[in-house]
């Protein structure tokens, strides 16, 4: 069955010619010969083959097809396809009939009766055949994540009609939560809360040498903790429902899949009703979940990020696998508390990231009370008590030998990657192509995939930083392409970011590892120092612990292409330096900077010793 838009008709605003959409399938078609004679089939196999009689026959169909509003390739006998032409004349809808078997040559294979009918008790075909072929929305948003809110309220702004779909799929534990993606809820914000109440720990210790007195016990209360983080949470929720609201945006919170006919898309709730909708244009921006371990007892007795923040007991004794920054940055808060953390580490620390910064970040959570054990993996887990927490067995084999360990815990926290969520919506139907080994999806520099109408933002894009003010900065922009004739696109180059680990470690640029990749270790000079923060004298902190790093290519006047910092409020130091990266930041330029005295920051306007002089850079005192 194809269905085409009403004679005479024109596209709505934004939007090119409205192409067919097909209901059915149909192999081999016959077309309808000039009047008095006998209609005949030309297809490749007969004696017609050649590209030309193919071009011909492939023209006649589409002249047919463009020439009637609703066309059914049908056999006289076919009781389906008698179903399909009386649901057609049970509607009111002239059809054009061509019954395949009265001609010569006959299609060799049919079908469609099944998905016309489908259409039929979704809505869709009655969309189809309205008289006004407007699309129900200029965009819609799959995704109700920092990118897609972003997106779709700048597309509003600029007067559009936009429709956004968030639905979060339970946990393998149950938990969900509401609109705002992974960073507002099980990301981001609860990571740096928790990240905060860590550190205020640190700084009671602290507080002793800057002379407060207290006697009462000091202990942490996780139960106190994660009501206010998730009261925080709630308020986020509810800002983002009221803000799209204020721009009306339609909002609803169903699960999206996409369809087989163009600029159609299904939305499934809760209860499992199915409603249809059409748009011009498409974004996705569905994000990424963690990622199990494929082993027995993960998905039964194992927790993720995904669970953590709203944990309505305290975890106890914890095992993080993984060696991620969601793995140490969550160790390293659940140390911070005063809980027994271990770390299994299959490979290096902070894959990606610069090396010998992120040895330093694992150095200093082993010297605060992190265990780690290196070069092991989980091989199976398996549940010795129930409880809140209960107690676990796990058991985890040697990458490098036949070795094998076992150890008990309260809690296993799996941190060892994210997988896109790109696989069940139905992308391989309307032929957008995705990595089929990473589920992420390939895009071009104004975030088009290769399906002209479907675009996407965020963690899902295939080689781009998995960054929330990434996705916010490219939602905004492609709204703002896609509707108000802007043509700025979003820069992926020198993003700046941030590890909260107990020593917070922020960078720009290319890690050491990479910068020799790209311009070669002779061209390259690395300026470096370890550094000793003002507060951390009084309270005798370690005085060689804080480390800065820039790295220089010296082909091109020592521009800085490399900007690393560990130490306190890592992320307020990097974000000024990320935007003199921008502009060019040279040494010359750090060296002509006055620093602010006394602050970390100003240590990167001093520094003088290199890494190929081989000169001692640590501290002296306390």
């Amino acid at each position: 069955v194809e269905v085409s838009p009403p004679h005479g008709t024109s596209p709505g605003p934004g939007r090119g010619a409205t192409p067919n959409r097909r209901l059915g399938n149909v192999r081999g078609v016959s077309v309808p010969s000039p009047p008095g004679r006998r209609a005949r089939l030309s297809a490749p196999g007969t004696s017609r083959s050649s590209s030309a009689a193919r071009e011909e026959l492939r023209r006649r169909l589409l002249g047919l097809i463009e020439g009637h509003r609703v066309v059914i390739f049908s056999k006289s006998y076919c009781p389906h396809s008698t179903r399909v032409k009386e649901l057609f004349s049970s509607l009111g809808v002239e059809c054009n009939i061509l019954e395949l078997d009265q001609v010569d040559n006959g299609a060799m294979h049919m079908g469609g009766c099944d998905r016309t009918f489908q259409a039929h008790q979704s809505g869709l075909l009655q969309k189809l055949l309205q008289d006004d072929p407007a699309y129900d929305y200029d965009l819609i948003v799959i995704g109700g994540g920092s990118g897609g809110l972003a997106c779709a309220q700048e597309a509003a702004i600029l007067g559009r009609k936009v429709l956004v779909l968030d639905f979060v799929v339970p946990s393998p534990q149950g938990t969900s939560w509401g609109l705002g993606g992974t960073c507002v809820n099980v990301g981001c914000i609860p990571k740096k809360l928790m990240h905060q109440a860590a550190l205020l720990g640190q700084a009671l210790t602290d507080s002793r040498k800057f002379g407060w007195e207290y006697s009462q016990q000091v202990k942490h209360n996780w139960g106190t903790m994660t009501e206010a983080v998730q009261n925080h949470i709630g308020s986020l929720n509810w800002g983002y429902r009221l803000s799209l609201r204020e721009k009306a945006v339609a909002y609803i919170n169903s699960y999206g899949e996409f369809e087989v006919y163009f600029a159609f898309f299904k939305a499934t709730n809760g209860k499992g009703q199915e409603t249809c909708y059409t748009a011009a244009k498409f974004v996705i921006a569905t994000g990424e979940r963690p990622r199990y371990l494929g082993i027995q007892g993960d998905k039964e007795y194992c927790i993720t990020s995904d669970d953590l923040f709203s944990l309505p007991y305290c975890p106890g004794t914890t095992l993080v696998v993984g060696a991620s920054y969601v793995a140490l940055e969550c160790a390293g808060f659940l140390a911070g508390l005063g809980l027994d953390v271990t770390v299994m580490v299959r490979s290096v620390l902070l894959r990606g990231f610069d090396q010998e910064m992120a040895e330093r970040v694992g150095s200093y959570m082993e010297q605060h009370g992190v265990r780690f054990l290196r070069k092991f993996v989980p091989v199976e887990v398996q549940q010795l008590e129930k409880g809140s927490p209960g107690k676990l067995k796990v058991m985890a084999k040697s990458t490098e030998g036949p070795e094998t360990i076992e150890g008990v815990y309260n809690t296993v926290l799996l941190a060892i990657g994210r997988d896109s969520c790109t696989k069940k919506m139905g992308l391989e139907k309307i032929g957008v192509k995705i990595n089929e080994k990473s589920g992420k999806i390939p895009v071009n520099d104004v975030e088009q995939t290769n399906v002209p109408y479907v675009y996407a933002v965020g963690d899902v894009l295939e080689g781009k930083p998995e960054l929330t003010p990434i996705a916010v900065q490219a939602g905004k922009l492609l709204a703002r392409r896609l509707f108000g004739g802007r043509l700025e696109k979003c820069d992926y180059v020198n993003v700046p970011t941030v590890v909260f680990t107990p020593l917070e470690y922020g960078c720009c640029g290319y890690s050491e590892e990479r910068a020799i990749e790209v311009y070669q270790k002779e061209n390259l000079e690395v300026y470096h120092t370890l550094f000793w923060p003002l507060e951390w004298t009084v309270a005798c902190r370690d005085n060689n612990t804080c480390y800065a790093k820039i790295i220089c290519n010296k082909l091109d006047n020592d521009r800085v292409i490399g900007f690393h910092v560990l130490g306190p409020n890592a992320g307020e130091i990097i974000q000024g330096f990320a935007a003199a990266m921008k502009c060019g930041l040279t040494k010359q330029l750090l060296d002509d900077t006055i620093g602010i005295h006394p602050t970390c920051a100003e240590v990167f306007t001093t520094l003088q010793i290199t890494k190929a002089s081989g000169l001692d850079v640590t501290q002296k005192g306390c």
